[in-house]
C-alpha cells in the first residue's frame, strides 16, 4: 500500500498492476529531471556566447573601397572605417596611419588600428596614385580669334602646363584646318611622359570692320559768290574688300540755291557688302565774297584726358574740325581717338615715341615709330593714316646729337612709301614761352595770312589750359574774317620747312 501511494503522488501517468488495478509511473518525474537540463544547458551556452561576445575581435567596417585609385596632385581625403566593439561605436578611437603623397606617383597604404583587449587589430586600404589627365592648354587670345579683313594670322602663342611634367609648351604640336570663308582652326595636340594627351582648337575668323574711303574730288570746302552755279565734283570710294565703290555712293545735298547766302552741306555715303558705312562731307558757303583763306588747327603730344575731350567739345560747338597728330595712347584715352575720328576729325602720326634719342637713332628707328602707331590707330579705327608730322617738325636739329642725316633720309623714305608729312607756318607757342591764354590767341591771329593754307601748331597734352581756353576765340576770328576751317587729308598740299640735317 505503501508503495502504491508513493507512486501515486509521482507519477501522474496510470498503469495497471497485475491485479487489475491502476496506478502512476514515475517517468513524470524523470521528463521533469531532464527538461531541467535542457534549460540549464541552454542558459549555460548562452552564457559563453555573451562573454565570447564581449570580449571577443571588433566588429570593423572599411567605409569605400580597399583599393582607390587617386589622381596625381589632387588631394586625397580617406573615408575612414567604422569599428563597434562591446556593442560600442569605438570608430573614435582607430588610429589611422597614412603614407600616401599624391605628389608622388605610386601605390601607398592607409593603416587602420583598432583597440582590442591590451593590444590592436590591424586593417588597411590600398591607395594609388596615378596620373591619367593631360596637360592643360591655354591659348592666348582665346579660343575664338577674330582678325580684322585682310590683314595676316600672327600667332597669339600658347601655354601647356602638366601636373607632373609641369611646363610642356614645347611638346605642343600645331596644325592649320582650313574652315569656310577663308577662315580656320588651329589645333594644338600635346602628350606628357605618361600618354595623356590634350588638345584644344583655336577658331580664326576674319571679319571686315573697316568702313570704304571715301575720297571727296576737289576741295572739301567750296566759297562761291551769290548766284553762281554749283558745280559738283564727285568722289571716289574704295573698300578693303569689295575694291572700287565709287559706283555705289549716294550724293545728299548737291542742289544748292546759290541765290541764298549760307552754308550748304553736301554729304556722300556709300555701304559695303558687309554694311560698313562711310560718310563725308564737302561744306559750300555762298556769299557776297570769296572767303580768304583756309585754317587747318592742328594738335600734337595727345590725346589726353583732362585737355583732348574739352578741345573735341569747343570744335563740335563751334561747328569746325582740326587735326590731331597723336602719339601713342592707352586703354582709356583709346576712346578719344574714336572720338576725333567719330566727330569729322583728322588724325595724323606724330609717333609711337617722343623720346628723340630713340625716335632718332636711325632711319629705320624712325620709321618704326611712324609705322608701329600706324598699325595701331588702324586696329583701333580701321583706318589706315598717312599723314604724319615728325616730332620736333622736320627742321629739327635736334637729331644731329643722335644720327646725321636722318631728317633728310627718313623724308625722303616717308615719301616714297605713300605718307604726307606736315610742319606748320603758325606758331601758336603754346609749348614754348607762352604761359597766358592771351599770348596763345594772339601768336596764331597774328600768324594767319589770307589767300593761302594756314596750319596752326597747338598742343593737347594735359593740363594745356591756355589752349583750350583760347580755342573758342581763335575759332571765332578766323569765321568773322572769312577763313573757312578744314582738316588735313593726303589731298592736302604739305607746308614743310627747310630741313636741316
Amino acid at each position: 500500500m505503501n508503495n502504491l501511494k508513493e507512486r501515486e503522488y509521482t507519477s501522474k501517468i496510470p498503469f495497471e498492476d497485475g491485479h487489475g488495478r491502476s496506478h502512476y509511473s514515475k517517468n513524470y518525474n524523470n521528463d521533469n529531471k531532464k527538461m531541467i537540463s535542457v534549460v540549464a544547458i541552454i542558459v549555460a551556452i548562452l552564457a559563453i556566447f555573451l562573454i565570447i561576445k564581449l570580449n571577443g575581435a571588433p566588429k570593423v567596417e572599411i567605409i569605400g573601397q580597399s583599393t582607390v585609385e587617386v589622381e596625381f596632385g589632387t588631394e586625397y581625403k580617406d573615408e575612414g572605417v567604422k569599428a563597434k566593439a562591446k556593442f560600442k561605436d569605438i570608430s573614435n578611437q582607430v588610429i589611422v596611419e597614412s603614407n600616401v603623397d599624391t605628389s608622388k606617383l605610386g601605390t601607398y597604404t592607409v593603416t587602420y588600428k583598432v583597440p582590442h583587449s591590451k593590444s590592436y587589430d590591424t586593417y588597411t586600404r590600398t591607395v594609388v596614385v596615378k596620373d591619367s589627365t593631360g596637360p592643360e592648354i591655354t591659348l592666348n587670345g582665346g579660343e575664338e580669334y577674330r582678325l580684322q579683313y585682310g590683314s595676316t594670322y600672327e600667332e597669339p602663342g600658347f601655354e601647356a602646363k602638366d601636373a607632373c611634367d609641369g611646363d610642356v609648351k614645347d611638346k605642343v604640336t600645331t596644325s592649320k584646318v582650313d574652315t569656310e570663308n577663308g577662315n580656320f582652326d588651329m589645333h594644338y595636340v600635346v602628350e606628357d611622359s605618361r600618354g595623356n594627351k590634350s588638345k584644344k582648337v583655336r577658331h580664326v575668323i576674319f571679319t571686315d570692320l573697316t568702313a570704304p574711303e571715301i575720297k571727296l574730288k576737289g576741295n572739301s570746302y567750296i566759297s562761291l559768290i551769290t548766284n553762281t552755279k554749283y558745280e559738283e565734283q564727285g568722289a571716289t570710294a574704295t573698300d578693303n574688300k569689295d575694291g572700287d565703290l565709287t559706283s555705289k555712293i549716294v550724293i545728299e545735298g548737291s542742289n544748292i540755291d546759290t541765290s541764298k547766302d549760307g552754308k550748304y552741306t553736301v554729304t556722300y555715303k556709300v555701304t559695303d557688302s558687309n554694311g560698313n558705312e562711310a560718310k563725308a562731307t564737302r561744306t559750300v558757303e555762298v556769299g557776297p565774297t570769296q572767303a580768304t583763306g583756309v585754317i587747318y588747327l592742328t594738335f600734337d603730344d595727345g590725346p589726353s584726358s583732362n585737355t583732348t575731350p574739352k578741345i573735341l567739345d569747343i570744335l563740335k560747338s563751334k561747328g569746325v574740325h582740326a587735326t590731331f597728330f597723336i602719339l601713342n595712347y592707352n586703354e582709356e584715352n583709346e576712346k578719344l581717338v574714336k572720338r576725333e575720328i567719330e566727330e569729322g576729325n583728322a588724325i595724323g602720326i606724330h609717333g609711337y615715341s617722343h623720346d628723340y634719342s630713340k625716335l632718332y637713332a636711325s632711319v629705320d628707328a624712325c620709321y618704326q615709330n611712324i609705322t608701329k602707331l600706324q598699325e595701331k590707330i588702324k586696329q583701333t579705327t580701321g583706318k589706315e593714316v598717312k599723314i604724319l608730322r615728325f616730332p620736333g617738325g622736320s627742321s629739327n636739329t635736334v637729331s644731329r646729337k643722335y644720327c646725321k642725316g636722318v631728317m633728310t633720309s627718313i623724308s625722303q623714305k616717308v615719301l616714297a612709301e605713300g605718307f604726307k608729312y606736315y610742319d606748320w607756318n603758325v606758331a601758336s607757342g603754346d609749348s614754348g614761352d607762352v604761359k597766358t591764354k592771351e599770348g596763345v590767341y594772339n601768336n596764331v591771329t597774328k600768324g594767319l595770312k589770307p589767300g593761302r593754307d594756314n596750319i596752326v601748331l597747338m598742343h593737347d597734352f594735359s593740363g594745356n589750359n591756355k589752349t583750350v581756353e583760347a580755342l573758342p576765340d581763335i575759332i571765332d576770328y578766323g569765321l568773322k574774317n572769312g577763313y573757312r576751317f578744314d582738316v588735313i587729308t593726303t589731298d592736302t598740299e604739305m607746308v614743310t620747312q627747310k630741313i636741316q640735317n
